[in-house]
């Protein structure tokens, strides 16, 4: 076999094995990311269903933020669209609505230009959940930069704007040290505390009264209206408190009460305008 006929018998052999590789990958991947699309909406439902406290007819609408930086020829043409759907029907069409970065209402057809879909920066999302043909809670997706990488956490509030629980769901911080945030006994800590009184929210390093230790032990096997009762008094003491820090782990303890206190006010701006153009969102 002459040279030149040999190379070209290598080149197709390894295209062939380097498309059918491909291919496979490609199959794999599909595969792979249906199943984990299905296991974080699962992980988020199971999530706001306990932040909340809601029954099984509850009814649960996700909005995603998205900002269009607009024509920079035309000043003041960047807008923040907000996109609601039953959580987990991607094929449904969803309900839109659009402000300009002033607040002032944009056509929503206005917004929706294809083109400019792949231009969209995302903002984050939030959740509203009904039940009985009334507002049961939201949910707000919020992001902050840890000691060492970024933490992602869901905030629950009442209908009343108390904080209902904090959920960290993505972290990078270092195990027995900045991880502990993550635990219960340190999330749990902003329960009950209103939306109105976070701005002025501090970390302390002081040592954790042991009678709120304990009792918020005790929430990971009591369920939330029962321990709520339960602890009334002590629920009052502390959310005139600091957030009592994890030993050792200051910076990250107090990137995550930031983190709250920034994502919970961006959340109230944001929901004083869209809420009156989601009158029933998230009826069941």
């Amino acid at each position: 076999m002459r040279p030149r006929d040999e190379v070209l018998r290598i080149t197709r052999s390894v295209t062939l094995v380097c498309a059918m590789g491909a291919a496979i990958l490609g199959a794999v991947y599909v595969g792979t990311e249906r199943y984990q699309r299905v296991a974080q909406l699962a992980s988020e439902r199971g999530a706001i269903t306990e932040l909340l406290g809601l029954g099984a007819g509850a009814g649960v609408t996700e909005i995603r933020q998205s900002l269009d930086r607009g024509d920079p020829g035309r000043p003041g043409s960047a807008m923040v669209l907000y996109e609601a759907r039953p959580l987990g029907e991607e094929t449904a069409t969803p309900r839109l609505i659009a402000f300009t970065l002033d607040g002032v209402p944009v056509p929503a057809m206005a917004a929706v230009d294809p083109r400019a879909r792949k231009a969209l920066v995302p903002l984050g999302r939030l959740f509203v959940a009904r039940a009985a043909n009334r507002t049961a809670g939201f949910v707000v997706e919020g992001v902050t930069r840890g000691y060492k990488n970024r933490i992602r956490f869901l905030v629950a509030l009442s209908p009343a704007f108390e904080i209902a629980g904090v959920r960290v769901v993505e972290h990078e911080e270092d195990p027995g040290l900045g991880a502990e945030v993550a635990t219960r006994v340190f999330e749990d800590q902003f329960m009950g505390r209103p939306a109105g009184g976070l701005a002025s929210l501090e970390v302390t390093r002081d040592p954790m009264p042991e009678d709120w230790r304990g009792a918020l032990l005790q929430l990971e096997r009591t369920p939330g209206p029962q321990w709520r009762e339960r602890n009334l008094g002590l629920l009052q003491r502390e959310r005139s408190r600091p957030i009592y820090a994890v030993t050792g782990a200051t910076i990250s303890s107090r990137a995550l009460t930031e983190g709250v206190r920034t994502t919970v006010a961006h959340f109230q701006r944001r929901w004083s305008l869209i809420g009156p153009h989601l009158e029933g969102v998230g009826a069941s």
